[in-house]
This record gives structure tokens, sequence and C-alpha cells, in this order.
């Protein structure tokens, strides 16, 4: 296993107490808390940032916690997981929370170690058995589901969020709770030839969409950036728009990159499952008619709709669900952007945190419920823009992430001078990191593009750059002669 993200003691604030009532981000930024609703009396918490998406990785962490009650514990959200972290008996127990085939909760629990030295312990994320494996110093483990019952179900291969967080609660007669973070490394598997997620793409998207004199500013503004997203399209209001406007729409499928979703008109949780299937069908062949291309991720109004619906989305018409904890809910309330969860985006935009999100209107000032002010809007787009980051459309996204386990590489040949191969992925680009001692003269060619590539140079020498399906590749090592 080796490193492709590392957060040291000295990268962020790794400590906080009980008197710390806000969110803290990566880079130090701090909204006042509003948004976690489980325990009133959370004392914190502390979101590590740009992490790399992965199928399959691992989080190496290295903390301590200090309490004056045994009951109060630091929760631990890593992908697909619910971990409490607490002091018992002068030990420090670990127990990984997930629900049951019938919704019950359930844990499995392992000592960490002694509660009076610092614990070094390790999470599995495992996006195809849809895992996590807690691994302890001395080498037990326990294995459990993912947290969310509809997370484990999903019929599509998972992958990692862009971040971890911690949460401190204080209860019994406690009062205080201290966490020293003393480091967090993200690991995973390496090949000579190691397909890596891009922790630089943030997934956007728009509902509707609804009429252009509320939305068409905002969409410019990210063109003009090179930004697209996802449209989830919603029947009813496709057929209110004139001609014009549903050319301009399908124009941005077409030429700006533009993603195409389905917005069901229907509260699929409100409908028998076979009358829910029907909408599903019906609406699915609308707008695959109506602007020409498959939707490729599906929601519905007002959000309700469950994991029975997204399996039967992926197994009939290949969509993805943009809800549930894979997605837009991993986080409670900010899925969507808009005035309401403004000051958790605001904090998190600035600090580059990914998560995936959608809004409704972005032109009106100030807007209307569940949109995101015009001003707001620009301030969200200006700070990735100023993290170096992209904005992207859900299914962009996602692929590229998925590349971490489909992407392969055939036909390598390779010498202190030279290594070449073919690449192949699920139809997106990948992001390839290329475990070699890489030099100032080193060059990467696409033999099917006939032309050099830029790349980047990591700590370690080695190097990344994107490859393309089906096309064939080689790396000078030493430069060409």
């Amino acid at each position: 296993m080796d490193i492709i993200s590392c957060f040291g003691i000295n990268e962020y604030l790794g400590h906080f107490k009980s008197n710390l009532d806000i969110f803290t981000f990566c880079q130090c930024t701090s909204v006042p808390i509003i948004h976690y609703l489980e325990e009133p009396r959370q004392a914190g918490a502390l979101y590590i940032c740009n992490l790399t998406p992965m199928v399959k990785c691992a989080y190496e962490i290295s903390l301590d916690v200090y309490a004056d009650d045994p009951q109060s514990f630091v929760e631990l959200n890593s992908p697909g997981s619910r971990l409490l972290i607490q002091e018992s008996e002068g030990q420090t127990l670990l127990k990984s929370y997930y629900r049951g085939s019938s919704g019950e909760l359930k844990y499995r629990k392992i000592i960490l170690g002694d509660a009076s030295e610092k614990t070094n312990f390790k999470v599995i994320f495992d996006g195809i058995n849809k895992t996590n494996t807690i691994y302890t110093q001395n080498g037990s483990f326990i294995v459990t589901p993912f947290y969310n019952l509809g997370r484990q179900q999903l019929p599509y291969i998972d992958f990692s969020n862009g971040y971890i967080k911690f949460t401190s609660f204080i209860l019994g007669e406690g009062t205080y709770f201290d966490v020293d973070i003393y480091s967090i490394n993200q690991t995973a598997e390496r090949k000579l030839i190691t397909a890596i997620g891009d922790k630089k793409l943030i997934p956007f998207g728009l509902d509707g969409p609804l009429p252009l004199n509320t939305t068409g500013e905002g969409i410019e503004y990210l063109n003009s950036k090179g930004y697209r997203g996802t449209m989830w399209f919603d029947k009813g209001m496709c057929e209110k728009a004139n001609d014009t406007y549903i050319a301009y729409l399908r124009d941005l499928v077409v030429n700006d990159s533009w993603e195409v979703g389905i917005h069901y008109t229907k509260e699929l949780n409100s409908l028998p499952l076979e009358e829910a299937y029907r909408v599903m069908d019906e609406e699915y062949a609308y707008v695959y008619d109506k602007i020409g291309q498959p939707p490729t991720s599906c929601c519905c109004l007002r959000n309700r709709d469950n994991f029975t619906h997204a399996i039967y989305a992926y197994e009939n018409m290949g969509m993805t669900w943009r809800n549930g904890d894979a997605a837009i809910h991993a986080e409670k309330e900010v899925g969507n952007l808009y005035d309401d969860t403004w000051e958790w985006w605001e904090a998190a935009s600035k600090a580059g945190m990914s998560y995936p999100v959608f809004s409704h209107q972005l032109d009106v000032e100030p807007a209307i419920k569940y949109s995101i002010s015009r001003s707001k809007f620009r301030e969200w787009v200006d700070n990735y823009y100023a993290n170096n980051m992209t904005i992207v459309s859900f299914y962009e996204y996602n692929q590229i992430s998925r590349n971490t386990y489909d992407a392969s590489f055939e036909n390598l040949q390779y010498d202190e001078n030279l290594l070449s191969f073919d690449a192949h992925t699920n139809g997106f680009k990948a992001l390839v990191n290329i475990n070699i001692p890489a030099g100032n003269d080193t060059q990467v060619y696409d033999i099917t593009l006939e032309k050099y590539l830029d790349y980047e140079t990591e700590q370690d020498r080695s190097i990344n750059f994107w490859v393309e399906d089906g096309h064939n590749y080689e790396v000078y090592i030493n430069g060409v002669e």
C-alpha cells in the first residue's frame, strides 16, 4: 500500500474541544454548527478534505482521545462508515455500526489499544464488497458492511468520498472531550501503472432545469470557466418549455459536455412499486427522445425515492442514483446548494471540499427556497476555481472515480529507458500514476493522438497523467534520444 494523500499534524487543525461549537474544514475554515442533528451536546466537527476518490483504499489514522466521562465519544465517518471511539476501562474502544437487512442497528467492536497511549489503526474501504475493515496495530481486525443499508445494496461499484469527518460528543457528567490527531494517510495498492481518482473534481447539477431567465447566467458563468454539470430533466418542465429553450439545452449537452439526467415528476415513494416503475420507464423514454441522449442518473420530486427505485433504474436503464448515502445524502441537509445551506458551503468551497451537490435557480437575488442567490453562486464557483478544481457532471465524476477499478493496462513493455502500454477504461478518461523514477527529461507520448502529454511529478518521482480508452502510450524515462 502506498500513500496517495497525506495530512500531517502541521497541515490542519487536529485538536478540538468541547467549547468548539463549529464545523472545521481542513484549511481551518469554520461555520456555526447547524446541520448535524443526532446529538444536541455535540462538541465540534472536523472535516479532513482533499482525499482521493477510490474504489479500494485505506485510511491510516493516528490519534488519542481524552474524556472525563466514559460515555463521551468521537464519531469518525470515513466513507460508508460510522465509527464510535471512546475510552473504556483504560482502553480505547472502537464500535463500527451498520444497518442489518431489516434496518436494525448493529455494531461490532474492537480494542484499539491502551487509552494512555497514542492509537494507530487502519480503515479499509471496499467499494466492491461494500465493507469497511478496521485493523489495529497488533493485527486484529473486524469487518462490517457499510453503515447505510441502501448503500450496501446498490448494484453498482461504489467509491470513497473525498473527505472524512470527526465529531465529538460529550455525554453523562462529562465536561470535555479532547481528540489529538497526529496523522492521516490515505493509501492504495500500487502497481507499475495505477489508476487513481481525481480529488480536484466536484460534481454539480441542476433540477428542471428551470426557465432560462433564472438559470441562464449561472450556466454561462460555469461554461466561461470550462465547467459543466448534470441537468436532471423534468418531463413537466420540458412540456412547458418552448422549442428555443429545448434547443439551447440540447446544445449544452452536445457542445458543452453537460450530462443528461432525469428528475421524475412524482414522489416515487408515494406510489405502489409497479406504478413507480411505469412512471420511471415512461418518463425516461420521454427525456431520451426529447433531448436525444439517454439519462445517466436519476432523482425524483422532493427526492422522495429509495434504493429499491435506484436498483430498478440501474438494472433496467443503466442509471445511477443521485440521492442516498453514496451521493448527496452522505451529509445531512447540504446536498442542495441553496441560501439556507450557504454557511456550510461557503466554508466548504473555500477549503476546496469535494461533495456532490445540486441546485435549482442560479440567477435571482435573493433566491427563492431551495435555490442559491446569484452572488452566492458566483462566489461558490469562484472558490472552487481559486482552488484549481473543476466542476463536472455527476456521471463524469462517477466514471472517473470508478476507473480506479475499471481501468486496465495491457501490452506492457518496460526497461530503464522506455515504458509502453495500451489503456482500457470504462469510456471516460482515467488518471494514472506511473511508478518510475522520472527525471527532468522524461516525456509522455500518446501514440494514438500523435502528441506529447503534460504530466505531474510526485515527491517519489513517479508521474501522473490522463489516459483515454483504447489509446497507446510511451513514456520515455530519460527523454527522447
